[in-house]
Order: structure tokens, then C-alpha cells, then sequence
């Protein structure tokens, strides 16, 4: 089932019958993580990855997964009004586009699909803001774009508060 308005291409929960291993963003790290970990990872209710196919060619993906940041890591927005306690956050823990299909728009769409999810969570679970770690400067311009704010002890480390998150999909 597509949940992509993309006629090009589906996401779809990652599944024991995709193939990985053609997979390559051009980054090793991210490459490993895919093949080596996303599924098992998945099977452990650790991360939950989800596949932009390409018939059935893997042409992106990105994985979630949830976690605490604390209020001296976060933009004062995101802390403000809270007690003095772990801030929750689903984490964009990857999110990855093969070189075939850069800059055509998949990361866009991955990262709204995310969106999507994570502000469909949210009904269920409370969760303050969305947060990621960029692997790179690109990366975090990328986000950046998309409102994402840089924490004040890490720059390549971002969040998105939840409100912002709902506005953008709107």
C-alpha cells in the first residue's frame, strides 16, 4: 500500500522480502546500517524502517525509533514550560536516498512520509519534537529547510517541535 501521493514510487514498512543489497547512498555508514542492522533492528522493536521502492528496487529509506533529549541539549522553544526532566522525541534515526535517485525529491518525500507517521503517533504517544542527527553539512541544510533547529550543544543535531511539525503538513 503507497502512501506516497508519488506515482514513481511506494514506502511501505521495510519487509524479510525486500532486497538490500543493491542499496547505495554513497555513504558506508548509512549503506551498513541498512543491510546489516535495519532488520533486525525492526524484528527487536528497536527501529522501525520504512522503503521507498522503485518496482521493486529499494531506492530509499528511513528508520524511527523514540528517545529522550535533555533540556540543555534542546532549543529553548522545545524546552520551554517543561520541568527539568528528559524531553520525549521519536528520532529520524536514518534516512537515506540511493545515488540513482538523488536530488529528484525522494529525501523530500521520505522525510514528510516520516512527518506524516510521527504526527499520527503523536495522537497515541506524547512526543515534544522530532529530532535528528545530520551525517553531514548537506544534511543539515537539508533539515534546516524544513525547520528542523539546531540543538546549542550540537549543531548537526536537530529538532523539530511537534506544533511545527502539524503546521508543515497542513
Amino acid at each position: 500500500m503507497s502512501v506516497s501521493p508519488n506515482p514513481e514510487f511506494e514506502i511501505e514498512k521495510l519487509g524479510r522480502h525486500h532486497d538490500l543489497t543493491q542499496f547505495d547512498c554513497g555513504n558506508t555508514t548509512l549503506n551498513s546500517w541498512f543491510v546489516k542492522y535495519a532488520w533486525t533492528n525492526q524484528q527487536a522493536d528497536s527501529a522501525k524502517t520504512y522503503v521507498a521502492l522503485i518496482g521493486d528496487r529499494v531506492a530509499g529509506y528511513y528508520a524511527l525509533t523514540t528517545g529522550s533529549v535533555h533540556r540543555h541539549e534542546s532549543p529553548k522553544r522545545i524546552a520551554k514550560g517543561l520541568a527539568n526532566h528528559p524531553i520525549g522525541i521519536v528520532l529520524l534515526a536514518r534516512l537515506a536516498v540511493d545515488r540513482t535517485q538523488q536530488g529528484k525529491g525522494l529525501g523530500k518525500a521520505l522525510l514528510f512520509d516520516a512527518l506524516t507517521r510521527i504526527e499520527e503517533a503523536a495522537d497515541i504517544v506524547a512526543v515534544r519534537a522530532v529530532m535528528v542527527h545530520a551525517v553531514a553539512e548537506t544534511a543539515r541544510q537539508f533539515y534546516e529547510h524544513f525547520e528542523f533547529e539546531p540543538s546549542p550543544v550540537d549543531p548537526f543535531q536537530l529538532l523539530l517541535l511537534l506544533k511545527d511539525l502539524r503546521k508543515a503538513l497542513k
